[in-house]
C-alpha cells in the first residue's frame, strides 16, 4: 500500500527520503497540510492580483485620490505589529535570562566564598 502512495506522496510534496521514516496516519495529515498551504498560496496570490487590479484602475480613473500604501494593504500593519510583538517578547526572555544567569554567577560567587572561608577553618 505505501508503495502505491509513494508517487502521490511526492507529489504532494512529502520529502521522498522522508517518506520512508513516516507512518501512514504521518504521510496523510502531511498531504493535507501541504494541501491547505498550497490552496493558502493561491488565495493570497488571487488576494494581490486583485488588489493590484483594483488599485490600476483607481490610478486611471481617479489618480488624485490613490490609495497609500498602507491603506491598500491594511493587514501589512497588523504583520508589523505582530513582529514587534514577538521581537519584545524574545527581548524580555532575553533580559529574564541574563537576569537568571546573573543569578546563578552571584550563587557561585557566593558558593566560592564559603568554600575559602572553609578551607580556612580548616587549615586552623
Amino acid at each position: 500500500m505505501l508503495n502505491e502512495l509513494y508517487p502521490q506522496a511526492v507529489e504532494a510534496g512529502i520529502s521522498s527520503t522522508e517518506y520512508w521514516s513516516m507512518t501512514f496516519d504521518e504521510i496523510m495529515v502531511q498531504v493535507e497540510a501541504n494541501k491547505k498551504k498550497h490552496e493558502n498560496k493561491l488565495r493570497e496570490q488571487a488576494m494581490f492580483d486583485y488588489s493590484q487590479q483594483r488599485m490600476a484602475i483607481f490610478a486611471f480613473n481617479d489618480p488624485k485620490n490613490f490609495p497609500k500604501f498602507e491603506e491598500a494593504y491594511p493587514f501589512l500593519k497588523q504583520i508589523k505589529e505582530e513582529v514587534k510583538e514577538a521581537v519584545s517578547e524574545e527581548e524580555v526572555r532575553k533580559k529574564e535570562m541574563l537576569s537568571d544567569q546573573e543569578i546563578m554567577r552571584q550563587n557561585a560567587m557566593l558558593i566560592q566564598e564559603t568554600r575559602k572561608r572553609k578551607q580556612a577553618k580548616n587549615k586552623n
